[in-house]
């Protein structure tokens, strides 16, 4: 059998390529990012990332966990795309009906009232994902990263170029808006196109069944998720004002840069491998391991990284009106670090068959972000806020993810020991991190920090590979 054809090369070939889709859409959203830095002012990004927030929580239930049922699902799957068309379109048309009606009351509660017309129109892109749901997940399903690749791309380039250039014709905040939704306005239109799927309506009973089996609880998760993500942005606007929200939300968005490129990358396949997996009667904890230990030695060291250099990566990249982003940017790197871990697990839960274990250890992470983050808040301001979440998602969050898969009937030790050796690169990486921050220049600095990161992901994300070869190909060889 090809490397190709096997499961483990499919998913390396699919995590490659949706790393790079990834990759090159940070890149155009990162020096988008710096540009309107330059351009706007911390008030303007808090009204911006007040609607771009309620947007995400949105989006965690428009589709009613459609794309996850359909790469999920064994056997052919032709016959539940009517049901998931119908109920992923409605879910859609719902939340952007919402979102329009408490536009007002939710830009108010978290701090920037002045936000209200930004949230209706960021809303059409909730009504947008709806139609690409279906489509979106077909590619999934098949690791049909380069589709998905080029599709993507043209949305990213679209989005940064608009916002851009209105930007600097002054639309303020309504720039990034009307970017984003004329973006994921062209993706819809490109993966309809590619899939050649268009839109086919209709109710069958035991697909519903099957899509709110695994939908509802999918749903749960990501709700959950979103409002652990929302918590503390939220609680900044309030306790801590507009101003202090732009400052959270420019650091919240740097602190995602690393992590969040191998995670959205991850996303995308690991629900798909691990389902494939299970299809073929693969150990599913030795898979689980293997995956985590190379997610996880390309993940660590970046949030290392990002948490040690997070005053002079501020200083270079934004100037020093924005240093104070930089005081919760540490903190906020080891939580989105984690979230990468907890993550896999979630989509390990699903592909097990027990996605409600992972509803209820959102529910317990939930319970103790949000009163930690307001305590934090008022205590020791941004900075609080930033730690809150790194300290809640170590101390807190992956426990009880653990918990949840001995739960689930699944075994732990595995994955903590697929752990081990990103572990022992991220100390190495930390040692020599340390000795770089005592150069005291910032540019020097990030491109010596920077290298060392890099050579050190790269050389751990190659010496896993034929263990993830073994652990994904094993049983199907022996078979």
């Amino acid at each position: 059998m090809s490397t190709a054809a096997t499961l483990s090369g499919r998913f390396q070939r699919g995590l490659w390529l949706s790393l790079l889709n990834t990759l090159l859409s940070r890149v155009g959203t990162f020096a988008m990012g710096v540009l309107l830095a330059r351009l706007l002012v911390p008030q303007d990004f808090g009204v911006y990332a007040t609607a771009l927030v309620v947007q995400t929580v949105l989006l965690t239930f428009n589709d009613f966990g459609v794309a996850s049922a359909v790469v999920r699902r064994e056997g052919e799957v032709r016959s539940i795309l009517p049901t998931a068309w119908t109920v992923a379109v409605v879910g859609g048309a719902l939340a952007f009906l919402a979102s329009l009606l408490a536009a007002p009351t939710l830009a108010r509660l978290m701090g920037s009232p002045e936000g209200t017309g930004v949230i209706q129109l960021l809303s059409s892109n909730v009504l947008l994902d709806g139609f690409a749901a279906v489509p979106g997940a077909l590619l999934t399903r098949e690791l049909q990263q380069v589709r998905r690749l080029v599709v993507d791309l043209a949305g990213t380039v679209t989005t940064v170029t608009l916002t851009v250039v209105l930007a600097l014709a002054g639309a303020g905040p309504w720039s990034l808006g009307i970017g984003h939704v004329t973006g994921t306005a062209l993706v819809v239109v490109l993966l309809m196109a590619v899939t050649k799927e268009l839109p086919r309506f209709g109710i069958d009973r035991t697909c519903l069944r099957e899509v709110g089996r695994y939908g509802a609880a999918v749903v749960a998760t990501s709700l959950v998720l979103a409002l652990g993500s929302l918590a503390p942005q939220a609680v900044t606007g309030t306790v801590l004002g507009g101003t202090a929200a732009g400052y959270f939300y420019l650091a919240n968005n740097v602190a995602n840069w690393p992590v969040s490129t191998v995670s959205s990358a991850v996303e995308r396949i690991a629900l798909a491998t691990f389902s494939r997996a299970r299809d073929a009667d693969v150990d599913l904890d030795r898979a689980v391991a293997g995956v985590t230990g190379l997610v996880g030695v390309a993940v660590l060291p970046g949030g290392a990284a990002l948490a040690l250099l997070a005053e002079p990566l501020v200083r270079v990249l934004y100037g020093s009106d924005w240093l104070p982003s930089a005081d919760a940017l540490s903190g906020l790197a080891v939580g989105s670090t984690v979230l990468v871990l907890v993550s896999l697990v979630v989509h390990v839960l699903v592909a097990a068959g027990a996605p409600l274990s992972s509803v209820v250890v959102q529910v317990v992470w939930l319970a103790a972000l949000v009163p930690g983050t307001v305590v934090a808040a008022w205590l020791w301001g941004l900075p609080g806020v930033g730690w809150a979440q790194g300290a809640v998602a170590l101390l807190v969050g992956f426990p009880v993810h653990l918990w949840g898969m001995r739960r689930a009937g699944l075994r732990v030790t595995p994955l903590l020991l697929g752990l081990g050796r990103p572990l022992l690169v991220t100390a190495v990486s930390v040692t020599l991190l340390l000795a770089v921050r005592l150069l005291d220049d910032p540019v020097t600095e990030l491109v010596t920090g920077g290298g060392i990161t890099a050579a050190i992901a790269v050389g751990g994300w190659l010496s896993l590979r034929r263990q993830v070869a073994t652990t994904l190909d094993g049983t199907l060889e022996r078979g």
